[in-house]
């Protein structure tokens, strides 16, 4: 929805001719239905203190997404530091205003930004760095102030000897809030070459990112993604209402789907002081990879679906839980007749080894001729009558 005067609105993308009628939404129902919201050079005193807190919410207890651009009437310049959702944004505003300023400033990222993939507009690393170097400049930016503790910086804007950040994130509540403190990468699209893809690439993988862990009114969750040997898998499910509070009084199936054709339904429980949680213990009966679809309903009316895959592998189990087990290990010496040694004795091993009752006896049989005492005898024999010749004058 664009603000086209003061109270008129131009909608675009929508699914019928009421929707958004009225302007922003007022309830959480209405705007819970959306999974992202990107707020552009509006002020904050156009959304009402209730619509503030809404959209607060929405990415708190809903777990959407929220991107804030920089513009003329917005971040400190739209008093958006004194709104209800100062904090939920990832940066702290600056208290000055005339934030907004129409000069050029070019881009670069940080080593954040350089792992990030929203940033990845190359797959070569070093090409990728090069690439946002090279960027057509900014003609407008917007100081956003700085970050906070735990936002990640990805982009930086420098202009003169001065650098801020461009594009912040951080996680907040169940959702995600970026900044991004300009209006203008539009020029990217306009002085790049025809058919660089950089700058839809960027904003699709931005928007991407906005979106991707939005969870619907069903989560569905499986409490070990591998299971080993046993096959026993824990399911669960968090069920929420339309404004996304608990929802306690549905009913939760799951339909699990399996390798050579195993198919099984079953009910989840109610979890003891967890409104709105259930879950189930269910055996995957052969190794291969199972889709559980969980649905949640109400009387008639189904509230949501969600899938939750896991992977049963036999014979692997052994790779873990590699902790010492003394008593065993106790056990198998003894019955052996073997010693369990502590480390503080292992400078006695090379002792106890050679007597030993246990383990392998090797025997080695050399020749007789070939022994080296045999060798030293005959040696000292021919020395020793080479002495006595010599004593006798013989020699």
């Amino acid at each position: 929805m664009l603000r086209t005067t003061e109270n008129k609105i131009y909608r675009q993308g929508i699914a019928n001719p009421q929707e958004l009628a009225a302007g922003f939404p007022t309830r959480a129902a209405d705007l819970f239905a959306y999974q992202a919201l990107i707020i552009g050079s509006v002020d904050a005193g156009y959304f009402s203190p209730a619509q503030q807190q809404l959209i607060r919410d929405f990415v708190d207890r809903r777990g959407g997404g929220l991107l804030l651009l920089g513009g003329r009437q917005s971040l400190s310049d739209g008093i958006w530091g004194g709104s209800e959702i100062a904090d939920a944004l990832p940066v702290i505003l600056p208290d000055s205003h005339d934030t907004f300023h129409r000069d050029p400033a070019t881009v670069s990222l940080t080593s954040a930004g350089e792992d990030s993939v929203i940033c990845r507009l190359l797959d070569d690393p070093k090409a990728n760095i090069d690439k946002w170097h090279k960027l057509p400049y900014l003609m407008d930016y917007q100081d956003p102030g700085r970050a906070k503790p735990g936002a990640v910086v990805l982009a930086q804007m420098h202009v003169g000897e001065h650098t801020m950040p461009l594009l912040v994130t951080e996680s907040y509540g169940r959702g995600r809030t970026a900044v991004m403190a300009t209006g203008g990468t539009w020029r990217w699209q306009m002085s790049l070459p025809l058919g660089d893809r950089s700058h839809d690439l960027f904003w699709q993988q931005l928007l991407r990112w906005l979106v991707t862990d939005t969870r619907g009114r069903v989560m569905a969750s499986v409490r070990n993604v591998t299971l080993f040997d046993e096959g026993h898998a824990q399911i669960a499910a968090e069920v929420r209402d339309k404004d996304y509070r608990s929802a306690p009084d549905v009913r939760v199936t799951a339909k699990l789907i399996g390798p050579a054709g195993v198919s099984a339904n079953v009910e989840l429980d109610p979890v003891a002081n967890s409104p709105g949680r259930f879950q189930t213990e269910w055996t995957a009966p052969s190794p291969g990879l199972y889709v559980a679809e969980l649905t949640a309903r109400r009387g008639s009316e189904e509230i949501g679906t969600d899938v939750a895959t896991f992977q049963r592998l036999d014979g692997v189990a052994e790779g873990f839980h590699t902790e010492q087990n003394r008593s065993l290990l106790e056990s198998l010496a003894t019955s052996t007749g073997g010693r369990y040694l502590q480390p503080a004795g292992l400078r006695d091993l090379a002792q106890e080894i050679p007597y030993s009752a246990a383990g392998v006896t090797v025997r080695q049989v050399n020749d007789l001729w070939n022994m080296p005492i045999v060798f030293l005898f005959l040696l000292a024999s021919r020395c020793g009558e080479w002495l006595l010749r010599r004593k006798w004058g013989v020699v």
